[in-house]
């Protein structure tokens, strides 16, 4: 039966232009059945028709080969260009790659930074990679445990990123966590006092309450400890024959970061945290530069404690622990009494003891220079009978009392104040502030001799309400439209704080 399917035209052009056209006519003659054979052998016509398709094609295949063969720079062009197009696309690839690669490392970098601190700055980031407190010498402080910054960060109330802010060793900044002013010494020269700024104020305050605090010291300091006073350190020197006064020099600028970070060490925080915890607790020496109408801060090379930060009294306190202890022990085996007041040593005996002066003073010396601390060389004081004996601006020479003369000329002043009804041609002390100065010294007499303090108090207040001492305090006046230069800002602290203890800015 004859094959009716239809053949398109563009199929019969595509088989002519493949073969022959007579190849195709016989083709399609035997697919619709008008070609018949003979007993299955090809006739004559048929084979020399399919000879014909095959030199045909091969002829085509030929030419074919000739044309490429002729336009080799086509072909060359060809080739490059689709060499070309596959490097163009693999760098296209690449690049999509590392870009996704960038953007995947950066989001882990991100997100490692808000959990961690890698870096801190120049000389000091080299520990941060040792993350392991040691719990059983924190729990002997009952100390809280914490093995990186996530946790104390999380624990102070802030971010890790804010606890990176407030730790970081700068060398040159637009920013300084510190102001810094002078106040007077008593004895001449001048003491600079750093204020921390609220961030780091609040930072610093968390570690002495949650760290330092719980740190028992040495029952001979005195000096910023609970329920311990000057009058504390006073009382175990009343009556003796010979008093002995020592003062440290530069007595927190002596205590060096590394020194600091070494303290948190050895409570057991892993050197991670001791790094963070050291770098918070001190400061370095600034100079303040002003370029192109910018101020920048450059910071020294050392990093110490700063006179100022609440964490400095405690942290002193506990470093002096084995020089406490070694000065009692050397005090106590002489016969000796022995108190420290932050850097003020006072060392006291009667009786025989007194022909041991020279040599404690010898053993004292030899110590004290072996923690690393060195001695005021006008500051050593030996009071003996005939003299007036002070431990930390008290007389001890029968009971704890208040210099009388000092005394005597508080109370002429006070009739003077309540005679002349005015505060005009007064001063206390050289101290700018009479109605605080006078309020101050009252204070300090109640607390040595309470029985001459409170009639002086009492009549101190009445002098501060009468002069509106409270007003002032509450309604600071405001500064002029143009603020002052940094010079002239000094300056005016120094004034301020003229022959204020320097333990009273904590």
């Amino acid at each position: 039966m004859a094959d009716n399917s239809q053949v398109t035209r563009q199929q019969l052009y595509d088989r002519i232009k493949a073969s022959t056209k007579e190849a195709v006519i016989l083709e399609e003659m035997k697919r619709l059945g008008f070609w018949k054979k003979e007993n299955g052998i090809p006739s004559m016509p048929e084979i020399l028709i399919a000879q014909e398709a095959a030199l045909v094609k091969e002829l085509n295949q030929l030419l074919e080969q000739q044309r490429k063969f002729k336009n080799k720079e086509e072909a060359l062009k060809e080739i490059r260009k689709a060499r070309l197009e596959k490097s163009k696309q693999k760098r296209e690839e690449n690049k999509k790659l590392r870009k996704q690669k960038r953007e995947e490392k950066a989001a882990r970098w991100k997100e490692r930074k808000e959990k961690d601190i890698l870096y801190l700055g120049e000389d000091v980031s080299k520990g941060l990679n040792h993350k392991e407190s040691d719990p059983a010498k924190l729990a002997t402080y009952q100390l809280p445990v914490f093995h990186a910054a996530e946790a104390l960060a999380q624990a102070m109330g802030i971010t890790v990123g804010e606890l990176r802010f407030l730790s970081f060793n700068r060398t040159v900044s637009k920013i300084n966590h510190y102001k810094r002013f002078y106040i007077p010494k008593k004895t001449g020269g001048k003491r600079l006092i750093s204020t921390p700024m609220p961030r780091l104020k609040k930072a610093q305050h968390w570690i002495l309450e949650n760290i330092l605090n719980k740190v028992t010291i040495d029952d001979k300091a005195h000096g910023f400890v609970l329920k311990r006073s000057i009058v504390t350190n006073a009382l175990p020197h009343v009556q003796a024959e010979v008093v002995i006064n020592i003062d440290l020099k530069d007595f927190f600028p002596s205590i060096r970061y590394a020194r600091v970070k070494g303290l948190y060490k050895s409570l057991g925080y892993s050197e991670h945290l001791a790094t963070i915890l050291g770098l918070i607790s001190t400061e370095s020496e600034c100079d303040e530069i002003e370029l192109d109408g910018q101020t920048y801060f450059a910071a020294g090379a050392d990093r110490f404690l700063p006179q100022g930060a609440p964490t400095s009294p405690a942290i002193t306190n506990i470093i002096c622990r084995k020089l406490d202890a070694r000065l009692r022990g050397i005090a106590s085996k002489l016969n000796f009494n022995y108190t420290r007041y932050a850097d003020d040593l006072t060392f006291s005996a009667s009786g025989e003891a007194v022909n041991s002066t020279r040599t404690l003073i010898g053993f004292v010396k030899r110590i004290i220079k072996e923690e690393n601390l060195t001695i005021h060389p006008d500051k050593l004081r030996v009071l003996r009978k005939g003299a007036r004996k002070e431990v930390t601006g008290i007389v001890v020479n029968d009971k704890p009392a208040v210099n009388a003369k000092e005394l005597d000329r508080f109370r002429a002043l006070l009739f003077q104040i309540e005679k002349d009804g005015t505060l005009e041609g007064k001063h206390w002390k050289n101290s700018p502030n009479l109605l605080a100065s006078i309020k101050g010294y009252a204070s300090f007499v109640a607390m040595v001799d309470p029985v001459k303090g409170k009639p002086l108090q009492e009549r101190t207040e009445k002098i501060l309400a009468i002069h509106g001492f409270k007003h002032i305090i509450k309604h600071k006046p405001k500064p002029p439209a143009s603020a002052p230069s940094s010079a002239t800002q000094t300056s005016s602290a120094e004034q301020h704080n003229k022959k204020k203890p320097w333990w009273k800015f904590w």
